[in-house]
C-alpha cells in the first residue's frame, strides 16, 4: 500500500480513503475531498443556520434525443415550497462529465442557499440537464446496459460538411457541430418548456438565464448563437469563440435581443483562457453589454464556483 501525498493505492490502484467520508465524482473517477475553511471558500461551505432549498431529480422525454426519459436536476429556492411566488430561471451546464457535477463538484446548491441568505443573489431555480446527447455519462441511470469505461465520454462535434460550411448551413450549428437535433436544440425546444410547465417559473427572456463551463460553455454558445432571444443572461465560462463573420453575426443578433449581459470567463492558469479571451473580445466588437472575469486557479470547479456566486449576483436584478 501507498498512501503518498495522501493518495491511497493499493497494487497501483487509487482507492478512496475509508476513513474519509467526504468524496466526489468526476464522471467515471472518484476522489476523496479535504474541504479547508476560510474566507475564498466562504460560498460554498455548508451552514446550517441559513435557509436551504431543496434539490430534485427529475425526468423528461427527449423526442429530438430520442430516448424516453432523461435526468436533470432542479435546485428551488428555501422559501419555494412555502409560496405562490414565480422564479427566474438560471441552466447551468456542466463540464466533460454529467448533471451530477454541478451539484457533486461545484455544490451549486450549498452557493445559492448561502448568497440568497445573504442578500447577495435572488431566489431563482436552477435547472442543471445532462449535457450528453446520448447520456451515457451518468451510469446506471440511463436506458440499456451500463457502457464499458471506454465509452463513457462527451459526443465530440461533428466534422464540416464537405463544402466546408458550418454542418447545418445558414448561420445555423454555429460552432461545435450541428444544431439539429443536438442536445442544445433539445435544452432550448424540449428542457425550458418542461421547466415552464411544471415549475413556477417567470417564462420570459430577461428572467431566463443560461450559463456553462468547458463544454457547457460550448454548449451555451451554441444554444445562445441559434436561439437570439430565448436567453436574457449569458454566462461562458472556460470555453472560446471566434472572430470570424459567422459567429460575429450571431453575436450581434444577440444584441440585437436584447441580451442585459454576456458575461465571460476563464481561470489565469486555464488551459481556454486564450479561448475566452477571444469570446470576449468578440463579444466587445458585437456591441454586447459584456464583462471580463478571471481568478486565480486552472481548469475545475474551484474556479467555475467563483463564477457561478458572482454572476448569481448580477441576475435578474
Amino acid at each position: 500500500m501507498n498512501n503518498s501525498g495522501g493518495i491511497r493505492s493499493v497494487d497501483s490502484v487509487k482507492v478512496l480513503d475509508p476513513n474519509n467520508g467526504e468524496y466526489s465524482r468526476d464522471g467515471n473517477k472518484y476522489d476523496n475531498w479535504l474541504m479547508i475553511s476560510g474566507p475564498f471558500s466562504d460560498s460554498w461551505e455548508f451552514k446550517p443556520d441559513v435557509p436551504h432549498g431543496a434539490v430534485q431529480s427529475v425526468w423528461y422525454p427527449s423526442g429530438i434525443l430520442k430516448q424516453k426519459g432523461r435526468r436533470m436536476y432542479v435546485y428551488m429556492p428555501p422559501d419555494y415550497m412555502t409560496s405562490n411566488a414565480r422564479y427566474p430561471v438560471l441552466y447551468l451546464l456542466h463540464g466533460g462529465g454529467d448533471e451530477d457535477q454541478w451539484i457533486n463538484l461545484g455544490r451549486a446548491n450549498v452557493i445559492m442557499d448561502n448568497l440568497i441568505a445573504a442578500g447577495k443573489v435572488k431566489p431563482m431555480l436552477v435547472v442543471m440537464p445532462n449535457g450528453n446527447a446520448n447520456q451515457i455519462v451518468a451510469q446506471g441511470y440511463g436506458y440499456g446496459p451500463i457502457p464499458r469505461p471506454s465509452a463513457v465520454f462527451a459526443p465530440p462535434p461533428a466534422p464540416p460538411t464537405p463544402d466546408g460550411k458550418s454542418p447545418a448551413g445558414g448561420g445555423r450549428g454555429i460552432m461545435y457541430g450541428p444544431y439539429e437535433g443536438s442536445y442544445p436544440q433539445s435544452l432550448v425546444d424540449e428542457v425550458v418548456p418542461f421547466i415552464d410547465k411544471n415549475y413556477r417559473t417567470i417564462a420570459n427572456k430577461d428572467n431566463r438565464a443560461i450559463a456553462g463551463l468547458s463544454m457547457g460553455g460550448m454548449h451555451t454558445i451554441q444554444a445562445t448563437n441559434n436561439n437570439p432571444g430565448a436567453f436574457g443572461w449569458i454566462a461562458v465560462w472556460s470555453a472560446g469563440g471566434q472572430d470570424t463573420p459567422e459567429f460575429f453575426a450571431a453575436l450581434a443578433k444577440l444584441k440585437e435581443s436584447g441580451v442585459k449581459h454576456y458575461y465571460v470567463a476563464a481561470g489565469a492558469n486555464d488551459f481556454a483562457r486564450s479561448g475566452s479571451e477571444a469570446l470576449y473580445k468578440t463579444a466587445q466588437k458585437a456591441g454586447l453589454n459584456t464583462s471580463w472575469h478571471e481568478t486565480p486557479g486552472a481548469h475545475y470547479y474551484l474556479i467555475w464556483r467563483v463564477f457561478l456566486g458572482d454572476f448569481g449576483s448580477m441576475l435578474f436584478r
